[in-house]
């Protein structure tokens, strides 16, 4: 059998400027069901990363009591 060797060259810039939009949704599917005082940003450093935050005394209150965070990353 015969060795190929195959190079594969991404576009990074591409790359992350098409998963952006995928990641915006994301962050906000999840913010939404977090429910009041939750928002969804996209971060970008070398590529996008999404991050959803408690925007409110009472949504970080309630972060902090029942996870409502993790339980709206893990619920689909």
């Amino acid at each position: 059998m015969a060795r190929h060797s195959v190079t594969v060259k991404l576009n990074f810039p591409s790359l992350a400027s098409s998963t952006s939009e995928a990641v915006n949704e994301a962050t906000t599917k999840i913010a939404r069901r977090a429910g009041d005082g939750f928002i969804g940003d996209v971060i970008w450093t070398d590529r996008p990363h999404g991050a959803v935050r408690a925007t409110t005394y009472k949504a970080r209150l309630r972060n902090a009591r029942e996870n409502t965070l993790l339980k709206a990353a893990t619920n689909e």
